[in-house]
């Protein structure tokens, strides 16, 4: 779990998954925190303040499209990463448009999802100063 170091949200319910992205991410000097339900990634952002948030749709209450949209709504500007089993263009269209920065279908390739994230948090950081 992270402190006040600036870290990644991992939004995923599936343990196996939760892990190898949690991983990537640590190797790659981020420190992260999952969330296994949108509640818990709401409380997160709230009151941990991630640089970004790799979000899984299908998560328990509520969805990730939900939490999106939700974080967009109270004016959160950090990138979010949407990743979902679902990946149809209708599917990629409804993340886009609840707000996310990136989507990716799983499974995707670690290095992909790494180098989003690395873009979207490096444009954010330009902006913010």
């Amino acid at each position: 779990m992270a402190g006040l170091t600036p870290y990644v949200l991992v939004v995923e319910d599936d343990p196996k998954m939760a892990t190898i992205v949690e991983r990537c991410l640590q190797r790659a000097s981020y420190a992260t925190e999952v969330a296994t339900s949108g509640d818990q990634a709401l409380w997160a952002v709230l009151n941990r303040s991630p640089i970004a948030i790799v979000l899984d749709v299908m998560i328990p209450h509520p969805s990730g499209i939900e939490v999106c949209k939700h974080l967009r709504r109270e004016g959160w500007t950090g990138p979010i990463v949407i990743v979902s089993a679902r990946s149809s263009p209708a599917d990629r269209d409804v993340a886009l448009r609840a707000g996310a920065d990136a989507f990716m279908a799983k499974p995707f390739v670690l290095a992909e999802l790494l180098a989003t994230i690395e873009a979207l948090t490096s444009r954010s950081h330009r902006i913010d100063t």
